[in-house]
């Protein structure tokens, strides 16, 4: 549906302020989907993020700093994050034994296979996104990057 639909206004005073509108928009749409369907897993979307990272790093630990760097949302509070997933058992925080002022984050086996849990159930999340074809899709991207670039 056309933007100017969805929020019932006729006209944007020019195309970038549409394409403006039009990103808020969807951004708030998309996380409206995404977000009943981590929190059917305990999760937030931030959450998940901080999981997929540590996913990536396994087994090798990494810092506060590089998760901070690393997250779709960098404006998260990656410490508050990390506490509510360790009180979950999905990840461990321990000192690093060559320098004791840096934090080291592991994800846990638990951890692993709540995202082997959420994995399985991503064909039906994507599922909600397939009036684009895969072609569109990957050109929706790369106009993404351009913009952000």
């Amino acid at each position: 549906m056309r933007i100017e639909d969805e929020i019932q206004q006729q006209d944007f005073k020019d195309d970038y302020r549409r394409l403006l509108v039009n990103l808020l928009f969807t951004h708030n749409w998309l996380n409206q989907q995404l977000m009943p369907f981590f929190k059917d897993f305990g999760l937030t979307l931030q959450q998940h993020n901080v999981l997929g990272i540590l996913r990536g790093q396994h087994p090798k630990p990494i810092c506060f700093g590089a998760i901070q760097r690393r997250m779709a949302d960098r404006n998260s509070n990656v410490t508050r994050l990390i506490d509510k997933l360790i009180e979950k058992g999905y990840v461990t925080r321990d000192i690093c034994p060559a320098n004791r002022r840096m934090i080291e984050v592991r994800i846990t086996a638990k951890g692993l296979q709540l995202l082997q849990q959420v994995d399985a159930q991503l064909p039906q999340l994507f599922a909600r996104f397939h009036n684009l074809t895969q072609e569109e899709a990957v050109l929706a991207s790369r106009l993404l990057d351009k913009l952000r670039g």
